[in-house]
């Protein structure tokens, strides 16, 4: 049978079983209404045997001619009654389950739970003995097993109840008689991290487990039980590991390394990822995973809500044509185009600085007066530049921007700069004035979660960075979900999209589908390291700037 499935008649369905008094999670009496189709075919069905009413709703649930309500109850009935229509009913119910979201498994659980009470306790019975452990774990068997054990005929019923009596085990706990599954904000908290702790990415994975090391001392300190395990990912058998990893461990962070997220997913089933990488794929991302890190889009959309905010709205992007250029430069423009801004674009070749100043004179479409001492003047019309490069190339490829006449221009650049203007770092502040680029992590910031990291961090006497940020962070967040063995992709979510934690660096969110956005910090080169921007002052900067450069143009235009 093709699986099929709408949510508002279904939800029309629920409430006309609660309101024609066929629901059996709260027997009480209820005003009189007028009896829907659902209500007049249910009321058909009393006093026919189970097999009999199977039967009939099988039919009924293939009948092409009756509404959709109508076969939505009747696969629920179906797959609710003993005879030969049973099997078949309960798997196609399980598919349709799977393809909802999670208002419309949370419907379908409502559903069959009252449905699963007009079978006979003998049938129920022998249902619930072929139930195998596999099919335990799925609807609609869990809520077979479930009523089983309530009722005192599963095999084990108190076995079978301790299995299945976490809320967080389903979509509508309510609906089956649970308090809505909370986390517990004193709860132990169990945590691995999967982190490179040797070769060539050794650096960065450690200053991730510090800041996790961090903030478990941070929670101990308020009276909270916490395991932090770190595997390292440079081991032969780092996936044994995490495979090997007790059951309460069910947040695991990582990996650090994209190449190794297909690997970690595999290895870490059943638990909850939370992906220290830019992108996870597309059908694994708040399902099996959560990305826990900035994203080429979050960078863009900070870049261009600072570019506007100082009134800049034409960019012209000058990329080398590699492939982490082409890639940011790609969704800068996606980003800028679907505000309605305007993109221009220019190359430079990589590794040629020799070659730079003629190809920035062409992407700038510089001119030069005629008469001697003239300066150079970029005729483009865009005010600001987007630079997809790694700091190391920035102090030569900006002056040769500024030295054919882009003073005037706003430069951005992308996180990646964050790696280099650290602490030791020294830059031409004349040169950086009108530029900026995103970054996570503000060490000037005095937030309260960024307070308890520096005390955290300095308790260890360790580095304070992004990266140990993150860890930190990670932590912190994990012990807010307050996960179980039982948990649920949709719990997650929920949790999610409503959670509250003191962040460390920027700040992470997470919508009703656990797609993650990350609000990041505006970012200066500085003389020593960096510091936040400056908007207002770099927006009268550049107005001072094009004031100036206006000033010259008139000034040439008259000599010549």
């Amino acid at each position: 049978m093709k699986t099929r499935f709408r949510l508002f008649p279904l939800l029309f369905l629920c409430l006309a079983l609660f309101l024609s008094g066929c629901s059996a999670l709260e027997k009480q009496k209820l005003p009189y209404h007028p009896q829907n189709e659902v209500s007049i075919w249910m009321n058909s069905l009393a006093g026919l045997s189970g097999v009999e009413q199977g039967r009939r709703a099988d039919a009924l649930r293939k009948s092409p001619t009756a509404s959709l309500a109508l076969r939505d109850k009747a696969l629920s009935v179906a797959a609710s009654r003993p005879g030969s229509q049973g099997y078949r009913a309960r798997t196609d119910l399980a598919n349709t389950y799977a393809s909802g979201n999670a208002l419309q498994k949370s419907a379908w659980e409502a559903l069959y739970w009252t449905d699963l009470d007009g079978m006979e306790d003998a049938d129920l019975r022998a249902l619930a003995s072929k139930v195998s452990p596999e099919q335990e774990k799925r609807f609609p068997w869990n809520l077979v097993m479930l009523k089983a054990a309530r009722k005192g005929l599963a095999p084990d019923s108190k076995a079978a109840l301790a299995r299945l009596s976490s809320a967080s085990l389903y979509a509508a706990p309510e609906a089956l008689g649970f308090m809505a599954a909370r986390p517990a904000a004193d709860g132990p908290v169990h945590i691995a991290l999967v982190l490179p702790q040797n070769g060539p990415a050794s650096a960065l994975g450690r200053q991730v487990a510090a800041g996790a090391l961090a903030a478990s001392d941070a929670l101990q300190a308020k009276g909270r039980k916490v395991e932090v395990r770190i595997v390292d990912a440079a081991q032969p058998d780092w996936e044994q590991q995490v495979k090997a990893l007790p059951v309460e461990f069910t947040a695991i962070g990582g990996p650090l390394l994209p190449h190794q997220t297909a690997a970690v997913l595999q290895a870490a089933e059943g638990r909850a990822v939370f992906s220290f990488t830019n992108a996870l794929p597309a059908d694994a991302e708040g399902v099996k995973a959560w990305r826990f890190f900035s994203s080429p889009e979050d960078q863009m959309k900070a870049l261009l809500d600072g570019a506007e905010k100082i009134g800049v709205s034409t960019f012209g992007v000058f990329s080398n044509g590699e492939k982490y250029g082409a890639r940011m430069s790609d969704a800068f423009e996606k980003e800028a185009l679907a505000r309605g801004f305007s993109v221009e674009h220019g190359t430079y070749t990589a590794g040629d600085m020799g070659a730079w100043a003629k190809e920035t004179k062409a992407f700038l479409k510089t001119t030069i007066g005629e008469q001697r001492g003239s300066l150079p003047v970029a005729t483009a019309a865009f005010k600001g530049i987007f630079l997809a490069d790694s700091w190391k190339n920035m102090e030569m490829l900006v002056s040769s921007l500024q030295y054919n006449g882009a003073h005037s221009k706003l430069i951005l650049g992308t996180s990646l700069w964050e790696q280099s203007l650290g602490p030791t770092s020294r830059s031409n502040p004349a040169t950086f004035g009108l530029t900026m680029f995103p970054a996570s992590w503000n060490s000037t910031s005095s937030e309260d979660g960024a307070t308890e990291f520096k005390l955290a961090m300095a308790t260890r006497s360790a580095k304070l960075d992004d990266w140990s940020a993150l860890g930190y962070d990670f932590v912190q967040t994990a012990a807010a979900l307050g996960l179980d063995a039982g948990w649920t992709p949709s719990l997650v979510n929920e949790r999610l999209s409503s959670i509250q934690v003191k962040w460390a660096a920027a700040p992470m969110s997470w919508d009703a589908a656990g797609k993650a956005s990350r609000k990041l910090f505006l970012m200066r080169p500085a003389a020593i390291g960096s510091i936040p921007a400056d908007l207002d002052a770099m927006k009268e900067r550049l107005r001072s700037q094009e004031e100036a450069m206006q000033t010259v143009l008139e000034a040439q235009s008259k000599k010549n």
